[in-house]
């Protein structure tokens, strides 16, 4: 599963749902522009300090918990 950082107005952020639409992939967004000022302040200082990336959409391949993890890395 893919979680998709994004906002309103923002091409490569719809370019990136229908993608992963269209391949039928699951995914979760979250979308700044519907988030409170203080919320999204908090998400955006995340991604450029954390996550080390200053644009949207950010995307990230979720795996799950400590067993998806093993389940991963013994592939």
């Amino acid at each position: 599963m893919y979680f998709v950082i994004g906002k309103d107005n923002c091409p490569w952020c719809d370019k990136a749902k229908e993608l992963l639409e269209k391949n039928e992939t699951p995914y979760v967004y979250k979308n700044l522009s519907q988030l409170s000022d203080a919320k999204k302040e908090l998400w955006i200082e995340v991604v450029k300090e954390e996550l080390a990336t200053t644009t949207v959409p950010a995307i990230f391949n979720f795996v799950g918990g400590y067993s998806e993890l093993e389940g991963l890395l013994d592939d």
